[in-house]
This record gives structure tokens, sequence and C-alpha cells, in this order.
């Protein structure tokens, strides 16, 4: 049927309602009633419904309501933020004012050109220019909200510092704030279900969504905007997509289970990136926070070793490869060993502080190499000869496994030994799915054969094409503030 000649959005809507479409592929979503029918009354209608009040929610919200607009605000928890609360406080921005200050030189180039080597040329192009492109203007967007940026660093997939570091709570408030005094309308414990199309011209016309119980339906009159997250809490879509991250464990919104995707589909959209989702390494074995039970020591001057007391890889790649290379070692774990020298650099860095975990003793130290592979469980033997080694290939600047930066192409690796000596144990976590529905650079949904779908729109986790095979720290709290305002400004078109 797909392929009928002048096949149109009409007939792929009026095909859905009888039974076929994409969301026939799902367990548990029958095709019969994929998409929602316009109600012959709404309960509440506005220009713009925006479905999550993440921060790729919020962003698109505020956005639409400063050019005059209504917005209505759907957010299925009791609370919003989604993913945006919980993350590591980190956005990713080039040629700042904090960056002027430190003497940092970057570029938009250099940007495009770091996200699409860290992506190793899977993202899509044209959706990493429209990153590139307004993030300089989100962040000084941020500053005019009263967003306090805390602290410049570097992390996975940078060439030079551009991680501007915040308190998500409270970024997550202000945006809040912001909603309110523009007048948006959000609408909490509101879990949007279906998308309500117009037969007639397969336009997205609404959410029918689920309220304390009662199904109720509020209409769209400009357009719809999906900013509900992704699926790291659905067992079954992980294992569809990456039977790998299907048992790993994650840390992200409560409310992470594929809503807005499968809303999405139901409507024909396409998908992207979804086989290189991936866990982030550097996590506590039993993690709960990312604030207290995470460091990226490794990104300092550590090495990460297996039980064996070996390296099993290159330390200055992105923490989501070196965590597809911990989740097959045994016990899907590594440990960061370092020295004082590194522990004091780690004082100076955001992903560095492990005073939390050394207080509650997830971190051994030891005075000698082999006092800490007594402490960890390793061989002695091992681990003294994978130290030495190491320090062995930085002065002849011939690393076995390749590494001769800390981080992407930033800094140099430096030895370990100077004692005290460290070993974290650590492991991998999902903290998002970086791959999903594919829009283009104004944010529009992109249904399979390249077209984009009539009022549908969607920023945040929710897409895919940004990061490709990898993902650089601080673009997707910034891909939800970049794209949720491209959305917020597009959908009004």
């Amino acid at each position: 049927m797909m392929e009928k000649k002048g096949f149109s959005r009409r007939d792929f809507v009026k095909a859905t309602a009888a039974g076929v479409g994409a969301a026939a592929l799902f367990s548990g979503f029958s095709p019969k009633d994929a998409l929602a029918k316009l109600p012959k009354k709404w309960d509440a209608e506005a220009d713009v419904v925006v479905v999550g009040a993440g921060g790729a929610g919020y962003a698109a919200a505020i956005q639409a309501a400063s050019q005059g607009k209504s917005v209505i605000l759907l957010e299925k928890m009791p609370v919003g933020g989604g993913s945006s609360l919980i993350c590591g406080g980190a956005l990713a921005f080039a040629g700042t004012d904090m960056q002027a200050a430190e003497n940092v030189k970057d570029s938009n180039d250099l940007f495009y050109k770091d996200l699409m080597k860290v992506g190793e040329n899977q993202n899509v192009p044209a959706l990493v220019k429209a990153y590139v492109d307004n993030q300089l203007e989100t962040y000084e967007w941020l500053k005019k909200l009263g967003v306090k940026f805390t602290k410049l660093g570097i992390a996975s997939g940078m060439s030079v510092p551009r991680s501007h570091n915040v308190v998500p709570a409270e970024v997550l408030k202000i945006l809040n704030n912001t909603a309110k005094a523009k007048g948006v309308k959000t609408m909490m414990e509101t879990a949007g279900s279906r998308l309500v199309v117009d037969e007639k011209t397969g336009k997205a016309r609404g959410v029918q969504a689920t309220r304390r119980g009662k199904t109720v339906y509020y209409g769209a009159k400009k357009g719809v905007v999906l900013t509900s997250g992704g699926f790291s809490l659905d067992k079954n879509m992980l294992g569809k997509f990456v039977p790998a991250m299907a048992f790993s464990k994650a840390m992200v919104g409560r409310g992470s289970n594929g809503d807005g995707l499968k809303m999405a589909w139901a409507l024909g959209a396409d998908i992207k990136d979804m086989p290189y989702i991936k866990a982030t390494f550097g996590f506590d074995l039993e993690a709960q926070t990312i604030k207290n039970d995470f460091a990226l020591m490794f990104y300092l001057g550590a090495i990460i070793v297996n039980k064996d007391g070996k390296r099993f890889v290159k330390e200055s790649i992105s923490y989501k490869l070196v965590g597809d290379a911990a989740l097959v070692q045994k016990d899907a774990m590594g440990f960061q060993i370092y020295d004082a020298a590194i522990r004091t650099a780690g004082e100076k860095d955001p992903f560095g502080k492990t005073g939390s975990l050394e207080k509650k003793g997830s971190i051994k130290s030891a005075a000698t190499i082999a006092e800490l592979a007594q402490k960890i469980g390793v061989p002695t033997g091992v681990l003294e000869a994978t130290v030495r080694d190491y320090n062995a290939g930085i002065d002849k600047g011939s690393d076995a496994l390749g590494r001769t930066t800390l981080v992407a192409a930033y800094g140099k690796p430096v030895k370990i030994e100077k004692a005290p000596f460290y070993a974290f144990p650590s492991t991998a976590y999902i903290l998002g799915t970086y791959g999903g529905i594919l829009v283009n650079e104004k944010a529009q949904v992109v249904d399979v054969f390249g077209q984009p779908v009539p009022g549908l729109y969607a920023a945040g986790e929710i897409i895919g094409g940004v990061h490709g095979a990898a993902y650089m720290t601080g673009t997707a709290f910034g891909k939800a503030l970049i794209f949720g305002r491209i959305a917020g400004k597009n959908v009004l078109a």
C-alpha cells in the first residue's frame, strides 16, 4: 500500500485508522486507535500544545508564548523537569564570554567539526549546523533569564573547554517561572497518548491525553511539539533497537517510557541514530545520583583496568564508547586507577570531584600499587605491570592502546606515580536514549518518505540525528534547550 502512486498523508492517516501503520510494530499498541480523530469538542484549545515539561518543553513553550501565542504544556508526572532535572548540568556552548575570560579559543566552525568527529559523521549535518548556529543565542537567552553558569570545563568529545556548568534544578525553576509569567498553561499529571489528526489534511491538530483517569483532548491551532523525552525505562523498546542496553541500569526522568515516540511513529515519523544508544561510563556501581556518584577521572589522567588488572580501552574516547567496552568486561565494570596528582587536578574539575565517593567508601586508596591491587581484588603483579608499562609509554610517546591525549584532542597524558594511589570501581548507566524520531533543521518531524509531517514538531531527547555514533558532554541538555526554542519559533509559521 505504501508504494501506491499518489499516496498522500491523508491516505496514510485513513489507512492507519483502518488498522495499517507503523504502530502495528509495537506490542500493546493497537493500530486501529493509533491516531485519535477530531473530537466534537476540545477540553481546551491553544495555538500550540507541547507534550513534556522538561528543558525542551519549557524552551518551546516560552518561545511560542514570547511571540504572543497561547500555549498548553502537558506533563504526565506530578512535577516537571524530566531527565533535564537530574542531568549532570553541563551545557556545550562556543564563543562565550566565559571562554574569552579564560582565553579559550573556540568558534562555531570548531564546534561543528568536533560534533561531527565525535559522532563519526553519522550525525545529520543540517541538524548539527542548526545546533551550532543557535547555540550562542541560547546561551545569551539563558543568561538573560537569570541562569547562572558556575564553571567552564572540558569533557567528552571537546577539543577545547566548552562545558558551561549549571545547577539543573535552578535552571528548571527559572524556566518554569518564566513559562508561568508568559501565560503558558501547564497541565501536570496529564499524559499524552495519541495525536489528534485531521483526516482531511493529515495535519496534527492536537493531543489525546489521560488526566487523572479521564480521557481529555487538547487542540492545537498551529501545531503540536513533542518534547516527552526518551525511552530508557521501556526495556521492550530498548531490546528492539539496542539489545545490549536492554538490561543496563538507567538514571533518567521517571517518565522516560517512549510515549511521544509512539505517537509520532503512528503518523509515519522516521527515526535516526537508534543503533548508537549507549550507556555512560564513570558511575559508582550502585549509583543514585549523577552529582554524587559520578567521576571522570580517566579524562584527567586515570587509566581504566578490568578485574584482571589490564587496560581494555583508550581512555580519551567518548565515555559512551568507554561504556560499550566496560559492559562486556567481567561484571560489566572497570576500575579507574589514578594517583594523588590526578586527584588534586580533579578538585578543580566539575566531573573530577570525588569527595562524596570517598566518604561513602566507594573509592579505595593505598600507599602502593601493590597494596591497591590487594584492596580491589585484582592480580598484584598484573596491575603493577599495567601501570609501569603505561608510564613507560608516556616517556616514549607511544601508548599500547593509542592514547595520546586526556580527552578527545585535548591535554597530554600524565604518569601515575605519586602516592597515594586510588581505584574507583565504575560502570555504565543509561542517561538517555540519544536516538529518536527524525526532524529537520526547523524541528519539524520528518516522515519515512522524507517529508515534514504537517503540524508536528519535536525537540530534546525524543529526536535523533544530532549526536550520531557518540555524544559530546553538554549536548543533550543543550539540544533540548536549543531545539526547543527552534520548535517554538517554527511551529507558529
